[in-house]
Order: C-alpha cells, then structure tokens, then sequence
C-alpha cells in the first residue's frame, strides 16, 4: 500500500508538473506594417487536432484602409502536411483598432512525440522574410 501512495504521489507530480511547467512562449518578431506601425508577433504553443492562433499586437497607427501583410509557413523539426496543413502563399488583414489572428491548422497522428516546430515567415511586398514566429506543436508529451 505504502509504495502505491508513493507511486501515486509521483504520478501527480508529474502531471502537475507538466500541466503547470509548460514552455512559454517568450520570443517575438517585430514587422513593419505600415509608415507609423510596427506589429508584434510572439511564438506560440499549439495542440494537434486544432486550429493554432498567433496573435499579431500591433504598436503605432496603422494606415486607416488596413495593412496586407503577407505570409507563408515553413518546415522546422514538423513537416508539412503530416503535423500542419501548409501555407505557401497567405496574406493577413491588419484592421486599425486591436490585434489581429493568424490561424494555421495543426495536424494530429497517432505517434506521441516530443514537441516539434514549425515557421510562420511574414514577407514583404518583394516576397522577402522579414521576420519569423516559431510554433511549437505540442501532443502533451
């Protein structure tokens, strides 16, 4: 009985360990979106099977019609369309009055795995990467 409290104890450690220890995501790419405006893009920590949202905070004045921003997803350690569906060619909105949501949609598999990445590239109007957000995959492992 003693070395199944211990066990469970252990066990609860763990997952408590893992729900509350997650990695945060902490880096940020900073895109031009305008004369007078910058747009901050942060990493970002996703689940398999569902949509994945990067948020864009934008700092400044966007122009009053809105800001095209264009971008497309790269492969990092997770590769396209197996762990996230691809974009090759996106562009977002950026509206003036708050923040703006980019969504790519993570795959699932059956293979528990250790967290991957992948790259959302934001270009601009020459097709350049000007800056990049990494999204780390997570199944829960």
């Amino acid at each position: 009985m003693n070395r199944f409290v211990r066990w469970l104890s252990a066990s609860a450690l763990a997952l408590l360990a893992t729900i509350v220890l997650l990695p945060q995501p902490a880096a940020a790419a900073t895109i031009p979106c305008g004369h007078d405006c910058l747009g901050i893009s942060r990493d970002a920590i996703c689940w398999e099977k569902e949509w994945c949202a990067v948020t864009i905070e934008i700092k400044g004045t966007l122009p009053k019609d809105g800001y095209a921003l264009p971008y497309r997803t790269a492969d990092g350690t997770a590769s396209a369309p197996a762990d996230y569906t691809e974009v090759r060619e996106g562009v977002l909105w950026l509206k003036p009055g708050g923040d703006s949501r980019l969504e790519v949609f993570v795959e699932g598999d059956s293979v528990r795995e250790r967290g991957e990445t992948f790259l959302i590239e934001y270009l601009d109007r020459e097709g350049r990467v000007v800056a990049t957000a990494t999204v780390l995959i997570s199944d829960g492992v």
